[in-house]
């Protein structure tokens, strides 16, 4: 009886270990023959810049939208209200942030095709 319940223990210990991969185990298995994921390729500088300036061109379009929108409800109501010439104040900053990083980033872009 004895014999038989070291033997009992002495399985029940060994085949979890012996069967059962572990997490780690697992994920080293998998990574060995899964495919080779190739990065991808880095962008120029010159694709970033026009990248930004066509990001930058974009919030220029919506700040001029978002002006006229306003300029015409203004219109609409017969005079612009105090709130409303505040947002026109802050979205005209706004633009002319906006076209200060357009004309860097084309005269950017103008110093790279001169090179």
């Amino acid at each position: 009886m004895r014999l038989f319940l070291i033997c009992a223990a002495a399985l029940a210990t060994a085949i979890p270990a012996a069967t059962v991969a572990t997490t780690a185990d697992a994920q080293v298995l998998a990574g060995r023959n899964a495919a080779r994921a190739s990065a991808a390729p880095r962008l120029t500088r010159e694709e970033r810049l026009t990248n930004s300036l066509l990001e930058a061109e974009e919030r220029l379009a919506e700040i001029d939208e978002e002006i006229e929108v306003i300029e015409s409800a203004a219109e609409a109501a017969g005079g612009k209200t105090s709130a409303q010439e505040r947002q026109l104040a802050g979205l005209n900053r706004r633009r002319e942030r906006e076209e200060r990083e357009i004309a860097r980033l084309n005269a950017a872009l103008g110093n790279m095709t001169e090179d």
